[in-house]
C-alpha cells in the first residue's frame, strides 16, 4: 500500500542531495590525492592546537552576525572529517549531510552556526555539515553565533594550517619576551610551528644559569637581552660571516641559529662537551650546503685534497682554522684536545702526560682509541681499560671521556680531530726517509685530513712546557705556527726561539723582520737564531742547545703526491727528535 503523505518532489530533491554529496566526497578525494603528491595540506586547522598557543584570550558576549564562509578554516572538533574548503571526507556523513541540505531548502531552514573568532578567521563548534552545505551552494556568508577569542593575532584566511601555527606561537612570544620591545629594530623570524616555542625555552633555560651564576633573580627583561647579546648574536655573527643563508635560502637567519643549536647538543652527546659553534656551522654547511653537497664538487674536492697541501677532508685550508674557530670564539684557544691511543697498555704513560698537559689549559679531553674488531668494544678488557682511564681523569681532575670506537682509522681520527682545538698523537713509527712510502703507517694519511694543530709526541709530553722553538719561512702554515707560539706564549708565560735557516739569506732577512715585527706588535718576547744550514739540522740543533720542551712548525708545504718523491722538514725532525712537534695547518 502506498503512502498517501508521501510527496514524489522530495524523492527527487533527496536523490539531488545525495548526488551533491557523492560529487562533493570525491572532489574531496581528489583533494586530498592532489595534496599527497604536492605536500599540501588540505585539513581544516585544529583549533584546540591554535588555542593552546594563545598567549592571551578574552571573553567577550556572543554576537550573531553573516560571516564570510571563506574565513572559517578550522574546527574544534572535526578538522578531520572536511577538507579545508569544507567538502565531507567521511561516507558515513551523508546521511546527515543530506538532510541538512533538505533543512536548508525548507521553509524552516537552519539555525546559524556556532564559531570561534582569533584574528581575522573563524572555527566551526557546530554546525560542520551546514557550512559545507552552503558551500555546494557557492554562497558566501553564513549566519554564526560568534565567540571572540583573541582578535590581536593576524591570522588571515589565506593562511596554510602551519603559518597559523606560527603566527599564533610568535604573538605568545612576542607577548612573553616582549622582544619586538627590547629591541625593535630586530626581527626573529620563524617559519615552522614550534619553533618559537623552542626559541622561548631557550631564553628561559639561559635565565635559568645565569640567574646560579649572577646567584640573583634575574627579571625577564634583563635575561632576554643578556641572552640576545650573549648567545644569540655570536652564532648569528658566524651565520652572517659565513655567508650561510646563501647556501640554505629556506632559512631564516633565526632558523640557523636554532639548528646550530640543536645541532650541537646532538653532537655534544657524540663527541663531548666545549665543542664550538663556529666548527657546529661549518659542519653543517659542508653535511646540507646546497653549494657543497653536488656530488661533482665533492669529487673534485677529494681530488684536490690530493693535489694541494693547503685543504683538509673537510673543505678546511690553511689559516681557516684558527680564524673560524678561535677568532669567532673569544673562550680559551685550546678548549678541547683529542688525545689518540693506539695501544692502551703500552701507551699509558703517554696518555698520562697528556692528560697532566691537558689539565694546564683546563681543556676537555676526548681519549680515542680505535679497535680492529667491533666484539672488542664491549669486552671485559675494554671495561677494565675505560675504567682506568676514568680513574686517570678523576686523579688529574680533568673533565672528559674516553671513546673505544671500531671503523676506518683514518676516518674516525679526522672526524674526532675536526672538533678539537689540538690534537695529540703518539708516534708509534718514525718515517723512513730512505724509502718511498706514500702512507708511512697512514701517518701522512691522518696528517693531511686533519684540519688543526696536531701534536706528535714521541715520547711524553711535559706539564710544563717553559721553552719553545719556533721554525719560521714564511709560508702560510709557518705564520700559523707563529700565530699559535704568539697565543701558547701568552697563555703559559713559556719563551719563544725562533729559529730561520735555509741558503737564500735575502729570505733569511726577510723571514727575520716579519717575524720580528709580528712579535713586537704582539708585546711578546723571542730570540732569533739565523742559520745557514739544512732546515732540520737547525731546528734540532737549537731545541737542545736552548732545552727546548716543544718545537712548533707549519704543516706540509707540498702535496700529499709530491711527498712520495720529496721528504719534508717535518718528517726529517720527526724521524729523529725526542721532543713533541706541533704542526700548525
Amino acid at each position: 500500500m502506498s503512502d498517501p503523505f508521501f510527496d514524489p518532489a522530495d524523492s527527487i530533491l533527496i536523490n539531488k542531495a545525495q548526488n551533491d554529496f557523492d560529487r562533493a566526497k570525491r572532489a574531496a578525494d581528489w583533494q586530498f590525492a592532489i595534496g599527497a603528491l604536492t605536500g599540501k595540506n588540505y585539513h581544516l586547522v585544529d583549533y584546540n592546537e591554535v588555542r593552546s598557543r594563545l598567549s592571551d584570550t578574552c571573553n567577550l558576549p556572543i554576537i550573531q552576525k553573516e560571516i564570510p564562509i571563506q574565513s572559517i578554516i578550522g574546527s574544534v572538533s572535526r578538522n578531520l572529517d572536511f577538507t579545508r574548503t569544507f567538502l565531507p571526507k567521511i561516507s558515513q556523513d551523508k546521511e546527515r549531510w543530506v538532510k541538512v541540505k533538505m533543512a536548508n531548502e525548507s521553509l524552516e531552514g537552519v539555525p546559524p552556526i556556532d564559531v570561534y573568532q582569533i584574528g581575522d578567521v573563524y572555527f566551526v563548534l557546530d554546525g560542520h555539515h551546514r557550512v559545507s552545505v552552503m558551500k555546494s551552494y557557492g554562497a558566501e556568508f553564513i549566519t554564526a553565533n560568534v565567540r571572540v577569542i583573541n582578535r590581536n593575532v593576524p591570522l588571515s584566511p589565506t593562511d596554510s594550517p602551519d603559518e597559523i601555527i606560527v603566527k599564533v606561537e610568535r604573538d605568545a612570544f612576542l607577548k612573553r619576551t616582549k622582544i619586538d620591545q627590547l629591541l625593535p629594530d630586530e626581527n626573529l623570524e620563524l617559519k615552522n610551528p614550534g619553533e618559537y616555542i623552542e626559541l622561548l625555552e631557550h631564553i628561559t633555560v639561559h635565565r635559568y644559569f645565569i640567574g646560579l651564576d649572577f646567584q640573583r633573580d634575574i627579571l625577564a627583561d634583563e635575561a632576554v637581552l643578556h641572552w640576545y647579546e650573549n648567545v644569540y648574536l655570536p652564532v648569528v655573527k658566524i651565520v652572517r660571516e659565513r655567508n650561510m643563508l646563501r647556501g640554505f635560502p629556506d632559512k631564516t637567519e633565526t632558523e640557523l641559529y636554532l639548528w646550530i643549536e640543536n645541532h650541537k647538543t646532538e653532537l655534544t652527546k657524540e663527541f663531548g662537551d666545549q665543542l664550538r659553534t663556529a666548527a657546529v656551522a661549518w659542519n653543517i654547511q659542508e653535511q646540507y650546503d646546497i653549494r657543497k653537497t653536488n656530488l661533482l664538487k665533492r669529487l673534485w674536492k677529494n681530488i684536490y685534497i690530493w693535489l694541494t697541501p693547503d685543504m683538509s677532508d673537510w673543505g678546511v685550508r690553511t689559516g681557516d682554522w684558527r680564524k673560524e674557530f678561535i677568532q669567532n670564539d673569544p673562550s680559551p684557544f685550546i678548549r678541547r684536545m683529542m688525545i689518540a691511543v693506539a695501544d692502551l697498555e703500552t701507551d699509558k704513560d703517554y696518555l698520562r702526560s697528556a692528560i697532566q698537559f691537558s689539565k694546564k689549559y683546563g681543556a676537555w679531553v676526548g681519549i680515542v682509541h680505535v679497535v680492529k674488531r667491533s666484539t672488542m668494544l664491549n669486552s671485559e678488557w675494554m671495561d677494565k681499560y675505560g675504567a682506568e682511564i676514568e680513574s686517570m681523569l678523576a686523579a688529574e681532575e680533568v673533565h672528559g671521556k674516553f671513546f673505544p670506537l671500531y671503523g676506518n682509522l683514518t676516518k674516525i681520527l679526522s672526524e674526532r680531530a675536526f672538533w678539537s682545538d689540538l690534537s695529540l698523537f703518539k708516534l708509534k713509527y718514525r718515517p723512513r726517509l730512505k724509502t718511498i712510502n706514500l702512507a708511512d703507517n697512514g701517518w701522512n694519511s691522518i696528517i693531511m685530513r686533519i684540519p688543526g694543530p696536531i701534536c706528535v709526541i714521541p715520547e711524553i709530553i711535559e706539564t710544563e712546557i717553559r721553552h719553545v722553538i719556533l721554525a719560521f719561512t714564511q709560508s702560510p702554515k709557518a705564520r700559523e705556527a707563529m700565530c699559535f707560539a704568539d697565543v701558547l706564549s701568552k697563555n703559559t708565560g713559556c719563551k719563544i726561539s725562533v729559529v730561520i735557516s735555509g741558503k737564500d739569506e735575502i729570505r733569511r732577512k726577510s723571514a727575520h723582520e716579519e717575524v720580528k715585527k709580528y712579535f713586537l706588535q704582539q708585546n711578546v718576547e723571542a730570540n732569533y737564531f739565523i742559520l745557514d744550514g739544512e732546515p732540520e739540522t737547525a731546528i734540532l740543533q737549537t731545541a737542545e742547545k736552548t732545552i727546548a720542551d716543544l718545537i712548533i712548525m707549519g704543516g706540509y708545504t707540498r702535496s700529499l703526491i709530491q711527498r712520495i718523491f720529496h721528504r719534508s722538514t717535518i718528517d726529517k725532525i720527526i724521524a729523529v727528535t725526542k721532543k713533541p712537534v706541533i704542526i700548525c695547518k
